[in-house]
């Protein structure tokens, strides 16, 4: 399909500018080769073209973490989150709060802008008792960054070429081969900007996962195995009770049979 554009490019130049003289011609030539160049260009990653590129920008990284650790009170302990949080500038994507055993957890998915992600992680160690587990991670997104910056703006450059060229298609035919090119050329320059946004918010924003939890029960001395066992000895009581309730109409039978037995038993010593 390019090759076909390139000769739509060269006939359509001709057909316009039939009147060049030799020294003129040159210039169709150029923009087929021009044409091909951007094809070369596509193909390479611009760290390749250029090592020293990756080198001299600033780095792109992407930083995301976790921390989980013990507090005193949940409650008390989700607003001094939210307050350290909402003062860095940050905000919570997700959030939620639940309960296991004898432990009361809260968690949170901070999104915080990227220079202030540590500043984050050590004003949240401070509010733990005991720290659980701490895990944070940094992924170097450079190169992909300055490919896809490269080879969009590659791509925005040969989009225009090709509505030039669509200018100068003279029949049907011609206007479709060229904007069956501009839609591919389109669809991939929406792929890379969205991938390019993405880049660009993790780097931005970097992503810290808090969970924190309470122990709601931390007396198991003797007297609280003591209570603890008149309660589960009266749940048992009553357990025992309803299963008793729940075969009434075995015993009624058994009730039933011992006097028709007794009564039986009863006219034999008669007779």
């Amino acid at each position: 399909m390019r090759v076909i554009l390139s000769v739509l490019l060269v006939l359509s130049v001709f057909a316009c500018e039939s009147g060049l003289n030799s020294r003129e011609a040159p210039v169709a030539l150029s923009k087929e080769v021009a044409n091909s160049e951007y094809e070369e260009t596509m193909s390479a990653p611009a760290t390749e073209q250029n090592p020293s590129l990756a080198q001299s920008v600033q780095r792109k990284l992407i930083k995301e973490g976790s921390i989980h650790f013990q507090c005193k009170d949940v409650n008390a302990t989700k607003l001094l989150v939210e307050k350290i949080y909402t003062s860095l500038g940050a905000y919570s994507s997700n959030e939620g709060q639940d309960s296991y055993g004898d432990n009361l957890n809260y968690r949170h998915t901070i999104r915080v802008p990227a220079g202030k992600f540590d500043t984050l992680v050590t004003q949240l160690e401070k509010l733990a008792t005991k720290v659980e587990s701490k895990d944070i991670n940094t992924i170097d997104v450079t190169e992909e960054y300055i490919d896809l910056d490269t080879r969009l703006n590659t791509k925005k450059e040969l989009e225009v070429r090709y509505r030039e060229i669509l200018k100068q298609a003279r029949n049907v035919e011609e206007i479709i081969a060229v904007e069956r090119e501009i839609n591919n050329v389109r669809a991939d320059i929406e792929s890379m900007e969205g991938r390019l946004n993405y880049l660009k918010d993790r780097v931005s924003f970097s992503t810290l996962t808090v969970s924190y939890y309470q122990v709601i029960r931390s007396d198991f001395g003797f007297w609280s195995k003591f209570t603890d066992s008149i309660g589960n000895g009266w749940e048992n009581l009553l357990s025992f009770v309803i299963g008793v309730m729940n075969l009434w109409p075995f015993a009624l039978l058994i009730a039933a049979s011992a006097v028709l037995y007794l009564r039986y038993k009863k006219r034999r010593k008669t007779v």
